[in-house]
């Protein structure tokens, strides 16, 4: 029998597109538009520990839910299932685990070695200031099972239209980032980032706000006949 605990040190941390939990994608390359950094600390910032990694298109991070309460329990409830039905934790991807581990599969960009080591990552689902524990390079050989069964999610989730006001569409033509932000926010709402009871009681005067890069986006959910659709109806600066 091994030893019942161990110590983990971060070797970086994530600065990326979500700044906080609402509206971070579910899973991993939803949100292809999303950019962010993994920016190694102190020793782990040798550009030595990265020779070779570039020739990898996508990386595995191990990392902490580091806003998640350090409570756990054996049931949750997964949002995919309606927020109501029961599963297991080891059944699912809940953020509140054991531990709080959680793993991401990224695209790998570039690796910036100029001052120290950061990593460019493409589609990554991770909050701003996540504290990453280790890096892996993805193997396809070994880790693209398409036979493999999902449990509670066997297909992608549906996705929805996003519309835009006049006003958000004139606030996102001034920006320098105008297209990138533009497919970011629609890859994030497409997805319904409302909770699951939210979805149920169908609220359609409640507005939402869901903060990427430097903005607010402020939402509604709409219904004319079927499917719902997602109304972008402000775009506000951050302060």
């Amino acid at each position: 029998m091994g030893p019942a605990s161990f110590i983990l040190e971060a070797i970086g941390h994530i600065e990326s597109d979500f700044r906080d939990k609402f509206g971070v994608p579910r899973q991993p390359g939803l949100a292809p538009a999303a950019r962010a950094r993994l920016v190694l600390h102190g020793d782990y910032a040798d550009p030595l520990a990265v020779r070779g990694l570039d020739g990898c298109s996508h990386v595995w991070l191990t990392f902490i839910f580091h806003h998640s309460p350090e409570r756990w329990t054996p049931l949750v409830r997964p949002p995919r299932l309606g927020g109501n039905a029961k599963l297991g934790v080891f059944a699912t991807r809940s953020t509140h685990r054991p531990n709080r581990l959680g793993l991401s599969l990224a695209t790998l960009g570039a690796i910036d070695t100029r001052h120290g080591v950061a990593l460019e990552l493409h589609g990554c689902d991770l909050v701003d200031g996540t504290p990453v524990l280790d890096i892996k390079p993805y193997l396809p050989w070994a880790e693209a099972l398409p036979d493999a069964r999902a449990g509670m999610a066997p297909d992608a989730p549906p996705r929805y239209a996003v519309r835009f006001c006049q006003d958000a569409v004139d606030t996102l033509e001034q920006r320098s980032d105008s297209g990138s932000l533009r497919a970011l926010i629609e890859q994030v709402l497409a997805q319904d980032p409302r909770p699951a009871y939210h979805r149920k009681t169908g609220d359609a005067e409640r507005i939402y706000g869901v903060r990427l890069r430097d903005v607010d986006v402020r939402f509604r959910v709409e219904h004319d006949g079927e499917p719902t659709w997602m109304h972008v109806i402000e775009l506000v600066t951050l302060g």
